[in-house]
């Protein structure tokens, strides 16, 4: 079906079996301080297993200290790395799924330790409070070898190749860029000068590891900074010059965190798939080596489009695996691409690292701890189990029950299933939610799941099933407050607001300020109405992902919402509310005509004590349980229906 997705390609000397590569990402598995662990070689095992022809993986630290990238990120610094390496390769291997290691030190980007980072010139950061020093002479030298080596050791080790990281800040972008290069000497003041560090370090590779050994370059073409950074024109000439240098491919990336356009490189689900297609078109315009081309794909259809359009020669599909490891063992059986887990580019998986633990997906409860879920017991024998709830949870639940080989019964009372994210999709750019939801149904019609949609669960109902257990998913509902005119006819849920239920009339106050309302805020400017969050939190979208949040608030810009956080909301009246600024505790009306309320969800409490008290052993999981994210609704699913045991 996909035939240039599914057909081989040669990078240097080496074959490729597709031309899908799971492109780097920054995953926090491997072994503390760095170094190749279980976990690690289960999470590739996992994507090489899915059918993957490339892997290229998270960023390899080449050097201790201000050279570490991440907590835990694999290592090639000495002779002691060479047998995690090798096993690594050697599971890879197994599946016919070829390995390039990423050679990455983070330069001003560092932020491990007390260590001060190092970059070409003391440039600060817009997210880390420690401006770089400037690197020496000597000191750029250590550097350059450590990368050499850390190339030879990869080759030793049995990778097929090397991606040398330049992109996204870090310290060879840091020599590239000219918004970051500032040095007078022989390694900046010029084009050709900014380029010497890195051709320095591809002629040492080359000298070490032969002609035979692939070397790329993940290049960030665009950094949206205009004339003071590297643009595509000028990347152009940059690829131009590698290819003359010897390097075997490139991988086309964009961005630095000082960018306006930040959110392009790890982009939320807004955007459209495909977008960043056009920097790799331009760039093979002067290359004839083989280019990677990063686009927030997360269908195979518009992978073999871009292919078919010949803007690269293989496609990176990097979160796409994360929410779907067999995205293209399922990509190339007929029938089987639209139950592809979709990535809904919610970013959790970035947040997650960003917070110091391991990388984890919404849609995807098993990546990040494959290990832990590695040996399903199958003792359902045909048992009954019933789940009370279509949501995220009760799908999610249902799935591995009847993986287990139970005989899963799921009630929902409405028609269609996906609970709250048939809501959460109807905001602004949500389509990629829609698309989960849909892939969700057909595997839930595919597994076999008795599906009893538009019908309510009771207490006789699920009595008559005899089952061996109970799982109660019925969500949560959305928290109202008790305060003064809380019930008037001018106040509404987000939910109804979304789901068109009710008209909104005139300015309008939301009240929260997270996800829920910021989406809801959209939809309510966008219509025309002049719209007020509030919210009692010091920070609008305080806890969400803050590339989230800077997406949707930019969007927003040209309607000039008006945001209040710090503040409570204690009265309502027809004309407007008073909130009451948390701080110093004074009282202030905002009119509006419109009131939506966006504070959040609690369990169905009534519902789940009718259930427990009727099935003491029946488990609670997702909303029911407690209010969350996708996130944890589907990771609290997937495990206590892992273990469960009656």
């Amino acid at each position: 079906m996909y035939t240039r997705l599914f057909s081989p390609i040669t990078i240097g000397s080496v074959e490729i079996k597709n031309r899908v590569a799971m492109t780097a990402m920054g995953v926090n598995l491997a072994a503390a301080g760095g170094g190749i662990n279980d976990d690690i070689i289960a999470f590739y095992e996992a994507r090489a297993r899915g059918g993957t022809g490339l892997i290229i993986s998270g960023i390899c630290r080449v050097m201790d200290g201000e050279g570490a990238g991440e907590a835990c990120q694999i290592a090639a610094r000495n002779t002691a790395d060479l047998q995690g390496l090798g096993r690594l390769v050697d599971t890879v291997h197994k599946y016919d799924t070829r390995l390039f290691l990423q050679l990455h030190h983070p330069g001003r980007n560092y932020g491990l330790g007390s260590e001060q980072p190092v970059s070409a010139s003391p440039v600060t950061t817009l997210f880390h409070c420690k401006t770089p020093r400037a690197l020496t002479v000597p000191e750029i030298e250590t550097i350059q070898q450590a990368f050499v080596n850390g190339a030879h050791l990869a080759r030793v080790a049995g990778a097929d190749g090397v991606e040398l990281h330049g992109a996204h800040g870090y310290l060879i972008n840091g020599f590239l860029s000219p918004y970051l290069n500032k040095r007078t000497d022989q390694y900046g003041n010029s084009f050709e000068n900014r380029m010497r560090f890195l051709l320095e370090i591809v002629s040492g590779i080359r000298n070490r590891c032969g002609k035979n050994f692939p070397i790329g370059v993940r290049l960030s073409v665009d950094e949206f900074l205009g004339q003071y950074g590297n643009d595509l024109a000028t990347s152009c000439r940059i690829a131009s010059e590698l290819e003359l240098a010897g390097i075997d491919f490139l991988d086309i990336s964009c961005t630095i965190p000082d960018s306006p356009e930040i959110n392009a490189c790890i982009e939320p689900g807004t955007f459209e798939q495909g977008w960043k297609k056009y920097m790799a078109a331009e760039i093979k315009k002067f290359v004839k080596i083989p280019l990677i081309a990063v686009a927030n794909i997360k269908d195979p259809d518009i992978a073999e489009a871009i292919l078919e359009e010949n803007c690269c020669d293989l496609v990176g599909v990097a979160r796409g695996h994360l929410a779907d490891p067999e995205w293209c063992n399922k990509a190339k059986t007929a029938g089987m691409e639209q139950t592809i887990r979709k990535c809904i580019g919610c970013l959790v998986c970035f947040d997650e690292i960003e917070h110091g633990r391991h990388v984890k997906c919404s849609v995807n409860p098993k990546t990040g701890r494959e290990r832990e879920f590695e040996n399903m017991v199958h003792n359902g024998a045909g048992r009954t189990v019933a789940v009370i709830g279509g949501g995220p949870s009760g799908i999610t639940a249902a799935l591995v029950l009847q993986q287990r080989g139970f005989q899963t019964v799921l009630f929902d009372p409405l028609p269609r299933l996906g609970g709250m994210l048939n809501v959460a999709d109807k905001g602004i750019g949500k389509d990629k939610i829609t698309c989960c939801v849909e892939s969700m149904i057909v595997q839930s019609d595919r597994s076999g799941i008795q599906l009893r949609l538009g019908e309510n669960a009771t207490i006789d109902k699920i009595k008559s099933l005899s089952p061996c257990g109970v799982f109660i998913a019925c969500g949560a509902e959305p928290l109202i407050p008790e305060i003064p005119g809380i019930d008037g006819q001018n106040v509404f849920t987000a939910e109804d607001v979304l789901l068109k239920k009710v008209r909104v009339i005139g300015d309008c106050i939301i009240a929260g300020s997270g996800m829920t309302g910021l989406e809801t805020a959209e939809v309510v400017v966008r219509e025309g109405h002049k719209t007020t969050l509030i919210d009692m939190l010091p920070e609008i979208g305080y806890g969400a992902e803050p590339t989230v949040i800077l997406d949707i608030r930019r969007r927003m810009e040209q309607y000039n919402p008006t945001y209040m956080p710090g503040h409570k909301l204690v009265r309502i009246i027809p004309d407007g509310v008073d909130v009451e600024n948390i701080q110093n505790g004074l009282t202030v009306f905002v009119p509006a005509r419109t009131v939506i309320l966006a504070l959040g969800v609690r369990p169905q409490k009534t519902i789940v004590e009718q259930f427990k008290a009727a099935f003491p052993e029946a488990k609670v999981i997702g909303d029911a349980s407690h209010g969350g994210r996708i996130l944890d609704a589907t990771q609290d699913a997937y495990g206590k229906a892992f273990v469960f045991n009656p």
